[in-house]
């Protein structure tokens, strides 16, 4: 572990790696993006009912907002879709939207054999590499552009929506920070940058916090708490913490706070579009409900865990539980091997003052030696 001057800095650089582990690799972002492309082009070419209209085409959901979590026991990711139709939405019946699309898609050889009929979507299921999920909707007016009503086929009318202008809201919520308490430290330190993209901390915490309901939630995942809910919690719930530790620990407690001190369940609502209730499934449900506050006391008592001086091998049990293994794995190595290559290059030393590590060449830093083969010190 890089031993930073402060704790939450610490903490950060392994929850940053370990977040980076959960990442859309890019062989697999390039492949989605290519039958996106191909799709979109299919439906562009329909003549009987698209091609005649305005409309767009784009990616939501995780992969706009770069929360993307590698799912727990498949290798596979999930492209959100929204097809936009600019025209008046009450020309058209749901059922009409919904048809049409689910007819184009039909007429491919490729597409018919991978589609599944969802309440809201329909989905192409490219197994083993991820399944794109296809959202029709119609622009609700003309003064935003990004509303739409989409067809919902277990009410059999429009409802409301905006998942383009989610995706802004929450955007707009993880740039508030513009230096991550973690990116001043490797400056301040003048230790390497990682060798990552770079992301806030909101977006860090909600790739986290997804992966931990995947643990919490991987035997029985019957009450499992949706990915729309825990997003929009921690951005409604966030404050502009420049760390990762800190930006989990007040969502944490704002949930906390609620479910302690309040009969009354918590309800999710779109931060853009009021007349969509995420938690709607909590009031007909309250199992749902009753699942999210067990899961959320469990990481809040965990989390406030790695706040005390139980040192390294505590500090690794607690993370190895709550994000498994593979994970914490996989952030020391990211760790050891930054280390190592500033150590061959001669750019790495200790302070003679504080045993910190940093930037060899300073007055008060001592230069650490690089290792041969078989582990003795290079001349």
């Amino acid at each position: 572990m890089i031993p930073f001057q402060n704790k939450y800095v610490q903490l950060d650089d392994l929850l940053d790696r370990m977040a980076e582990s959960l990442q859309l690799d890019k062989t697999r972002y390039e492949l989605m993006i290519q039958h996106y492309e191909a799709i979109k082009k299919w439906i562009e070419a329909d003549e009987q009912f698209f091609k005649p209209f305005k409309y767009e085409l784009y990616p939501h959901g995780s992969v706009r907002i770069r929360t993307t979590v590698k799912p727990i026991g498949k290798d596979e990711f999930d492209l959100d879709i929204a097809l936009h139709l600019k025209l008046q939405w009450d020309i058209h019946t749901p059922e009409k939207i919904y048809f049409e699309l689910r007819r184009r898609l039909s007429e491919h050889a490729i597409y018919k054999e991978k589609m599944e009929l969802k309440n809201r979507c329909i989905r192409l299921n490219y197994s083993g590499d991820f399944h794109m999920d296809i959202l029709p909707g119609v622009q609700e007016n003309d003064w935003d552009e990004d509303k739409i009503r989409v067809p919902d086929r277990l009410l059999g009318y429009w409802v409301s929506s905006n998942p383009r202008g989610y995706s802004k809201w929450f955007l707009n919520k993880a740039n508030t920070v513009k230096i991550s308490l973690l990116e001043k430290a490797l400056r301040a330190e003048n230790l390497p940058s990682n060798d990552f993209e770079n992301k806030k901390p909101l977006q860090r915490a909600v790739q986290l916090i997804k992966r931990y309901r995947d643990i919490y939630f991987h035997d029985d995942d019957t009450f499992k708490t949706s990915s729309i809910i825990l997003t929009t919690i921690a951005g409604l719930y966030y404050n502009g913490e420049e760390s990762i530790y800190l930006t989990v620990e007040n969502i944490v407690n704002r949930i906390r706070q609620h479910t302690i001190h309040n009969s009354w369940r918590l309800k999710v609502l779109n931060p853009v579009n009021s007349e969509e209730d995420f938690t709607d499934k909590w009031e007909r449900e309250p199992r749902y409900y009753q699942a999210f506050k067990t899961f959320c006391e469990h990481l809040y008592e965990q989390w406030h865990e790695l706040k005390k001086e139980n040192g390294i091998i505590s500090e690794g049990r607690i993370l190895k539980g709550l994000f498994g293994d593979e994970l914490y794995f996989n952030a020391q190595t990211s760790q050891a091997d930054i280390i190592e290559k500033s150590r061959n290059a001669n750019q790495l030393g200790i302070n003679r003052n504080s045993g910190i590590i940093g930037t060899a060449g300073t007055v008060s830093t001592s230069l650490v030696k690089t290792n041969t083969f078989f582990g003795n010190d290079a001349d």
